[in-house]
């Protein structure tokens, strides 16, 4: 692989040490398709079916009415609303009366198309106790939105309403060079991983098979590693304890509460099983919870009637109809309020201008070798896709830090290249 070979070279010379600071963001690659409707999506699904099935000789001459209605036949989506869904609502129903009638046939059953067209039939319809399916209110997470590229999926960015895509999505890894540049010096930072996704897949998801996928090329996990918030958690920031490393990034705040006081303002000692309150009140009670299905224990922290029903700060901390004041925390809290509490530091904020050089390399990877847009179709390929732009920026950002260097040693003026034999 093109990537893992420029990547145990620059190793090899010294140019990324096993064991580095590193920086890791994800974004997202659009898939190599067309927008699709609904309707558009899962009539193409039975056209494609049925060609397919043509195609081997298979085609049933009771099906040359589905044959007419969805290969021959191309609806016009200026129709009205009630038009469409009237055509909508018939191709589910003919999607289910056409795996009704290939059960047991396993010519037809065995196809890759028959099996997409069921999974697309199961993600757009519902069976109802009179055998005709109805349309669902929305399409499940993970959903086909073009039978043409079925492994690209839907996804949104949470913190930006209107990014929306349908494809991929990419954890993109770099080293960070320790001392900052001079002016005019190009970077020191290798990219060490290009992990690709699915578009709804999580960052923590993404970050664990970053850390496995260096392991297998040979790195050390990162010994800091700086990330933003959706790569923190508790459990996350434990295991990096763990294992001898740092996660460095901002914590998630806790849940908003309104005008009430939210965990934050409390002093925690959960080892201790006690709190300070924002009045300075030590808590009267801490009960240990288990979950019986998952094994997660939590602590409930409680402040008795009679403190909080005199307290000043009342109304800031107890909601409305209740008399006391209670939390709810995880036995590893005290790492995220250690964390919560960093973040307010000048020395955090400023920490925290490591983490953003990623976003540039991002915008290199996109502007310059098109990251953005997937060029073919289905996870592998795009995979080996990212892995390619990957290397291909490695071997860039090379050869532009040794003719700086070459130029420095030569007193900063220019370096004549040697000219490759015609």
């Amino acid at each position: 692989m093109a990537f893992e070979a420029v990547l145990d070279y620059l190793v090899e010379q010294g140019w990324v040490p096993k064991r580095s600071r590193q920086r890791l963001d994800s974004t997202h690659v659009r898939g190599l398709l067309s927008a699709m409707s609904r309707l558009e999506c899962v009539r193409e699904t039975l056209r494609l079916f049925l060609e397919d099935v043509e195609a081997a000789g298979f085609l049933p001459e009771t099906w040359a009415a589905y044959w007419n209605r969805y290969v021959e036949t191309k609806p016009d989506q200026r129709l009205k609303a009630p038009v469409l869904e009237a055509l909508f609502a018939q191709a589910g129903q003919d999607m289910l009366v056409i795996q009704k009638e290939t059960a047991g046939n396993d010519a037809l059953v065995k196809r890759p198309s028959f099996a997409l067209l069921q999974r697309v039939f199961l993600e757009n319809y519902t069976p109802d106790p009179q055998g005709n399916a109805q349309k669902t209110r929305a399409q499940p997470t993970g959903a086909v939105h073009n039978p043409h590229e079925p492994e690209a999926q839907w996804s949104s960015k949470s913190t930006t309403k209107d990014k929306t895509w349908v494809g991929y999505k990419v954890q993109v890894c770099e080293t960070v060079q320790e001392q900052p540049r001079a002016a005019g010096e190009p970077t020191a930072n290798f990219l060490t991983s290009m992990v690709t996704q699915n578009a709804p897949a999580s960052d923590k998801a993404g970050m664990a098979e970053v850390l496995a996928e260096q392991q297998g090329l040979g790195l050390s996990a990162p010994c800091v590693l700086y990330v933003d918030g959706a790569y923190v958690s508790t459990a996350a920031l434990d295991e990096a304890r763990e294992q001898g490393r740092e996660l460095r990034g901002p914590a998630p705040a806790s849940p908003d509460r309104g005008k009430v006081f939210t965990v934050e303002a409390f002093d925690v000692q959960v080892e201790q099983r006690h709190a300070i309150c924002p009045g300075a009140q030590r808590s009267s009670n801490c009960s240990r919870l288990e979950s019986q299905s998952t094994g997660q224990v939590d602590f409930r922290i409680e402040w008795s009637q009679r403190v909080c029903s005199d307290c000043p700060l009342r109304r800031q901390c107890v909601s409305e109809g209740q008399n006391h004041r209670t939390l709810v925390v995880g036995s590893l809290h005290s790492l995220l309020q250690g964390r919560r509490r960093e973040m307010k530091t000048d020395a955090f904020k400023k920490e925290m201008h490591r983490r953003n050089g990623i976003e540039g390399t991002q915008s290199e990877l996109v502007r310059g070798y098109g990251l953005r847009q997937a060029r073919y179709r289905g996870q592998a390929k795009v995979r080996l896709q990212n892995y390619l732009i990957g290397a291909a920026c490695n071997i860039r950002r090379l050869f532009r830090r040794l003719t700086w260097l070459a130029t420095q040693a030569c007193g900063g003026g220019a370096v004549d290249l040697p000219t490759p034999a015609s």
